[in-house]
């Protein structure tokens, strides 16, 4: 059963320079959504008591407004500035998360438009709100937001645009980015695509990683028209490092990378001179 906020909470006020942020959300993958996660990110200069913080989902089908959906716990930390904390459906294909919510499949609404709200438990107070695929009414900061996730392509995410900049208004702060749950948000250049073992490669592609079909193995490829120093980072689901290797100056690299662990999700970074290209690759 689906219950609408009390009027005192609508009605409550936002609150400009909040020190907790939304900072990233993946609502929408391709088939069923089973990778989904909401990031938040303490933008203040102390620790926050995420064990006083509400986040409520918020449909807006019809141009309602109607909760469906509160996600809190008295276990959460204390987070620290600067630092990101991670909510997820599905902790073996989230790298990062911090608290596996329940359900593990559909447990963000695709919009448009929906609506997600950061609450104080002691006082109500509002500390910020996500309106995205359009207006949400009563829970919209300036405009909601144009850009939206997509299940046309995976590897996407709505994403504050810089890294944790609030000018409370939705529009204006969220941009499709690369999912990069508990690190600072990125813009890719080419594509955030999800790899699931593509046979073909186009060595025009900046970047390009192929799965083993068996998961023992991720194959890279990196072209580009000058040389860089590069290096490459591979990071499991639970955020341990499986690789890192520093290949020099070069503008064109073939790595072979062994994956004796067979984890499920590994986000493959990579650093080619002051870029970050960034690749999430689910494994067989």
């Amino acid at each position: 059963m689906r219950n609408t906020l009390p009027l005192a909470l609508l009605l409550a006020p936002f609150i400009s320079g909040a020190q907790v942020v939304i900072n990233e959300v993946d609502y929408d993958q391709i088939g069923t959504d089973n990778a989904e996660y909401i990031e938040i990110k303490n933008v203040g200069e102390t620790a926050f008591p995420l064990q006083y913080l509400r986040v409520v989902f918020i449909n807006g089908n019809n141009g309602g407004a109607v909760e469906y959906r509160t996600i809190q716990s008295e276990s959460w930390p204390a987070l620290a500035p600067g630092d990101y904390f991670v909510i997820c459906g599905n902790q073996s294909l989230t790298i990062n998360c911090d608290h596996a919510a329940t359900p593990a499949t559909n447990l963000i609404q695709n919009g448009s438009p929906d609506a997600i709200v950061l609450i104080s438990t002691l006082d109500e107070t509002v500390y910020d709100v996500l309106s995205y695929g359009g207006d949400v009414p009563g829970y919209t900061e300036g405009t909601g937001t144009s850009a939206e996730d997509t299940n046309l392509q995976d590897g996407l995410s709505l994403s504050r645009w810089p890294d944790g900049s609030d000018t409370d208004d939705n529009d204006t702060d969220f941009v499709i980015g690369c999912p990069t749950p508990g690190a600072a948000n990125e813009l890719d250049p080419v594509d955030c695509a999800l790899s699931t073992g593509v046979s073909a490669i186009n060595l025009e592609d900046v970047l390009a990683v192929v799965a083993d079909p068996d998961g023992r193995w991720i194959d890279l490829y990196f072209q580009q028209a000058s040389a860089v120093p590069l290096s490459i980072s591979l990071v499991a689901s639970n955020g341990a490092l499986l690789s890192h290797q520093d290949l020099g100056t070069t503008s064109v690299a073939r790595q072979r990378f062994a994956m004796p662990d067979r984890s499920q999700l590994v986000l493959v970074r990579v650093q080619a001179g002051d870029q970050w290209i960034t690749r999430r690759v689910v494994m067989p």
